[in-house]
């Protein structure tokens, strides 16, 4: 396809990998590429792509150019391209990306702002305000409905 990247060649420009048997804990940030096959436990940010593989596990937020999640990741991720959650991937946290693609049996748990690179994020507060001011309105509509028909 045009514009897609292959696996291939984003494995061809790798300069970093934590093997299988390798435990990270502690934050990684790298210019290039970079593969996690182990387990990190921290946040991993790269100016290249990111790919957890299927034995890979990230616990912390992840940041890269493009991202390929084939293993399973406990944070959020932000990516400036393409983010893939693989088949055997799984995601548990917020996506912020300009495309996102979830393989059949991936998962994804979380909210997703895709296109959305000027957004500023919603502070929770005005969040859970607007949660509270809904339910007001809806509680003012169930009860004029029930006087209208209590009255009758």
């Amino acid at each position: 396809m045009l514009g897609k990247k292959s696996a291939e060649q984003i494995n061809a420009k790798i300069s970093s990998i934590i093997g299988a048997d390798m435990v990270v804990d502690g934050d990684i940030r790298a210019k290039e590429a970079v593969r996690v096959e182990g387990s990190v436990t921290g946040d991993v940010e790269t100016e290249g792509a990111l790919i957890i593989s299927s034995s890979g596990k990230v616990k912390g937020n992840v940041k890269g150019s493009s991202i390929i999640i084939g293993g399973s990741l406990e944070g959020d991720l932000t990516s400036g391209g393409r983010t893939e959650v693989a088949s055997t991937g799984k995601v548990i946290g917020n996506i912020r990306t300009k495309s996102l693609v979830v393989d059949e049996n991936g998962v994804f748990q979380g909210q997703c702002i895709m296109n959305a690179e000027g957004l500023s994020t919603v502070p929770e507060a005005s969040a859970n305000v607007s949660e509270t001011e809904e339910q007001g309105q809806e509680e003012q509509n169930s009860d004029k409905y029930n006087s209208k028909w209590n009255k009758r």
